[in-house]
């Protein structure tokens, strides 16, 4: 375990340093995802000013709820982007080769590869937003909705780490698999409005199959109006982070074994 530590912290800090030797571009990429979500959260306010009544929502409540689906996508984008690019060309270029050289697990250098410091626009347009809407809001809080913040945040970002891997696997034997990838990650866009304008069809697949709505939309209405009960949520959240990863691990496994190298 000590090893792989070592080995983590040495990779992410070359990454890291690499990053900083090219400070603009570094700068630019933040900023670029800052005023992206901007755009969203200016999309969100004219949208939501032109309805009287959005299911009950409040312009403060939907802020606070796209602030929400930033914090878990933020930190997965952190930590595990490096999965994109695996899927879309990484294997087909024979770049992955390189992975079985050293004496640890491919998942684990392909995730240590590349500390995705762009992603930190994301997380801090998502507290901002926490913040300023949800002082707005007059939440009351207490340890339980802390409880499962914490866990939808974390836990949020281990599923969604799960599912990335799981739809990254098949690039390893088809050599892409990133239009995979990228039809699960779309589904993040439905959570940034109330879960109940959809219909049945949708808020299965986003609690159930991609459960987005599970750890950003369900805890969000019980902050606003206690919908579900908050422990329930977090112990939820923790058990299909679980399930989640491991399936994700074992099809990687299953998909590794039948790796062949593009020869390109």
């Amino acid at each position: 375990m000590n090893h792989l530590l070592k080995f983590y912290f040495k990779s992410t800090g070359n990454s890291v340093i690499s990053r900083l030797e090219f400070k603009k571009d570094l700068f630019i990429g933040i900023f670029g995802f800052l005023i992206e979500n901007v755009s969203y959260i200016l999309t969100i306010f004219f949208t939501i000013s032109s309805i009287p009544s959005f299911q009950g929502w409040s312009l403060y409540q939907m802020g606070f709820l796209y602030g929400f689906t930033l914090i878990p996508i933020g930190i997965d984008h952190l930590f595990t982007d490096e999965l994109w690019r695996v899927a879309y060309f990484r294997v087909y270029r024979g770049d992955v080769d390189r992975y079985f050289l050293r004496p640890v697990p491919v998942l684990f250098q392909v995730i240590a590869e590349n500390l995705q410091l762009e992603a930190l626009g994301e997380i801090i347009v998502g507290v901002i937003m926490l913040c300023v809407c949800g002082s707005k809001s007059n939440i009351i809080w207490n340890y339980q909705l802390v409880v499962m913040v914490f866990c939808a945040a974390i836990f949020g970002a281990f599923i969604i780490s799960g599912i990335k891997i799981f739809c990254c696997a098949p690039s390893l034997v088809f050599k892409k698999s990133g239009k995979l990838m990228q039809i699960m990650y779309n589904f993040r866009d439905y959570t940034r409005y109330p879960i109940g304008i959809y219909p049945g069809v949708i808020k299965f697949l986003l609690t159930f199959v991609f459960p987005f709505g599970l750890m950003i939309n369900y805890p969000v209405e019980t902050i606003f109006f206690g919908t579900y009960n908050p422990l329930i949520i977090s112990a939820a959240l923790i058990v299909i982070s679980i399930i989640f990863m491991a399936i994700g691990i074992i099809f990687w496994c299953i998909c590794i074994r039948k790796y062949e190298s593009s020869g390109s």
